[in-house]
């Protein structure tokens, strides 16, 4: 169900972290592009699929390619580089920044940055995303803080200091790499699948898959930034904590897991958001599955006890390390520890 914004107390006092009017420019201009770039080309496919049959070619390269960008975005840019819930080998690290390089999303660095942001002042000021404040501090209405929320954000004069952000990703070499090729990604992630229709179909099923890609992107971007704006507005709640976030079956089952938002600010380090056996989460067993061919390891896990309903990990799955009602960031930035309340009971 939908929680009103008037159960949240926003503190809008000024915050580190936020740099104002610098760099906004390019960061319009990038999302421009990495929008505007596959809804034109989405918008093309509608008049292209009306005059071509779809054919299974284009099916298979549209649901592999979502696959491809979904598990970047969320085990890659999410779990794995915002957050360290695990560790893994470097070239694993890097098929994961490329895989996640190609969702048409901000540069790896860029994503980081801002999604610890969010994490450090959710639904209040500082938050770059929140339905209920904007990059200035201002209380939103319901409708306009859901817009910006889902994509206003992204071109407001306000950016992530990556100095208090992301310090420590300065250093990293996978994702300084993908910061120098991020728009090298996006056009494989159109080029592939126009190649792979033409080895099979010719040139009328090249593009009848380029289009797909497109209309691909365009559906994971909504549902990622879906996340931001649905995530904080409507679903359930397994814990109540001192923002808005909440669990949405949909949008887990559309980003593999990561719409389970309530569970996920609960424990933001652990490498499984659906903490319970029917919150299934895709991107959470893939890390599983990774662990037993000996690709990931030092996997950090919520703690054991859930709630009532038993736990979706067994104990050998949680052996490794947990993560507790406090934790730490994976940066050197200060991130509060939600301060939980029963259930009923208002926000102080």
């Amino acid at each position: 169900m939908a929680i009103s914004r008037k159960n949240l107390v926003i503190d809008a006092a000024p915050r580190p972290g936020m740099i104002f009017a610098h760099a906004s420019l390019k960061k319009r201009l990038d999302n421009t592009f990495l929008i505007g770039f596959p809804l034109a080309g989405s918008v093309a496919g509608i008049f292209w699929f009306r005059s071509h049959p779809i054919h299974w070619v284009e099916i298979v390269t549209f649901a592999i390619g979502y696959f491809i960008v979904g598990m970047g975005t969320g085990v890659g840019f999410h779990r794995y580089f915002s957050h360290k819930s695990f560790e893994t080998d470097s070239w694993v690290a890097y098929l994961l920044g490329a895989f996640g390089s190609m969702s048409f999303q901000s540069s790896l660095l860029t994503w980081v940055t801002d999604h610890r942001r969010h994490h450090s002042h959710t639904d209040n000021c500082g938050d770059n995303h929140s339905p209920f404040v904007d990059g200035h501090c201002d209380h939103e209405n319901s409708l306009r803080g859901l817009f910006h929320a889902h994509i206003g954000w992204m071109f407001d004069d306000v950016s992530t200091d990556t100095n208090i952000y992301g310090r420590d990703l300065v250093r990293d070499p996978v994702i300084q790499f993908y910061a120098r090729t991020h728009y090298f990604w996006p056009v494989v992630s159109v080029a592939v699948p126009w190649a792979i229709g033409y080895a099979f179909g010719g040139m009328t099923d090249a593009w009848g898959c380029f289009f797909a890609a497109c209309m691909r992107t365009v559906l994971f971007q909504n549902s990622v930034w879906a996340v931001n704006s649905l995530g904080h507005t409507f679903g359930y709640e397994n814990y109540n904590m001192a923002n808005n976030s909440k669990n949405n079956r949909i949008l887990a089952i559309l980003t593999f897991g990561d719409g389970y938002h309530n569970n996920h600010h609960r424990y933001p380090r652990s490498a499984f958001h659906g903490m319970f056996r029917h919150e299934t989460d895709l991107n959470g067993l893939i890390i599983l599955g990774l662990r037993k061919v000996g690709l990931a390891r030092n996997i950090l896990f919520a703690d054991g006890y859930l709630g009532d309903k038993r736990p979706v990990l067994s104990a050998e799955d949680r052996d490794e390390g947990t993560v507790g009602a406090k934790y730490r960031a994976a940066t050197g930035a200060t991130v509060s520890s939600w301060k939980l309340r029963p259930k009923g009971q208002a926000q102080p």
